[in-house]
């Protein structure tokens, strides 16, 4: 007998279950990007991407709907490097970034910062740009990069200014632009492709860039 009370029920958890959906997840984003890579947006195919996951088409579709909304996943994931949605800046190379003592500091904490995300979405992002030429949807989410790529030099540019040892006639504008041409994809990709520079050259470029930019005499 009981007292009317509502009876509290333990929330059902299946880790194992659990693991097995997220891995599932990974693999799919970790396909596509592949897939999108080599082949292009209009040579990629739910199917393609389904047999290189291992995995059913009707998997991708019931996690994505689409090839558009797969896109749309693989590029976060291939700037952040995992599944987990907290933003870079929130991460600990970005709070390193925003605790840097000094301009110069934040220089040399920001290039690694920001090649390590370049480096891992520099091609993805050059597929992206391709085909929202001819594809509203993907338009859409090279807008949407676009605005992140400004947003994020104009948070290290907001951070470099409030730091001593910056270039005293910099601005707000000047120093975004400075750090926008910096962390752009096809920067990377040129000091990669056409200049043919390994990673370490390019890191080693990109720092020397922004001291002579940035830095005070």
């Amino acid at each position: 007998m009981t007292d009317g009370a509502p009876v509290k029920r333990r929330a059902y958890r299946a880790p194992r279950r659990d693991a097995a959906a997220a891995a599932t997840r990974e693999a799919i984003l970790a396909a596509a990007r592949d897939t999108f890579e080599r082949r292009g947006w209009a040579g990629t195919t739910i199917a393609a991407v389904a047999e290189a996951a291992g995995v059913s088409p009707k998997t991708i579709e019931a996690q994505h709907g689409t090839k558009a909304a797969l896109l749309a996943a693989v590029v976060p994931y291939a700037i952040r490097g995992d599944t987990a949605e907290t933003p870079m800046i929130e991460r600990d190379p970005g709070r390193a970034v925003e605790a840097a003592p000094d301009a110069a500091t934040l220089v040399e904490r920001h290039v690694p910062y920001a090649l390590a995300i370049t480096s891992r979405s520099a091609l993805i992002a050059g597929v992206v740009e391709g085909a929202a030429r001819s594809d509203d949807r993907v338009a859409e989410i090279w807008a949407r990069m676009t605005h992140n790529r400004r947003f994020g030099a104009r948070w290290a540019a907001g951070l470099l200014l409030d730091k001593p040892g910056a270039r005293p006639d910099l601005d707000a504008e000047h120093a975004a632009r400075i750090f926008l041409i910096a962390i752009d994809w096809a920067t990377y990709r040129s000091l990669r492709g056409e200049l043919g520079l390994s990673d370490p050259e390019v890191h080693d470029w990109v720092l020397d860039y922004e001291r002579r930019m940035l830095l005070a005499p």
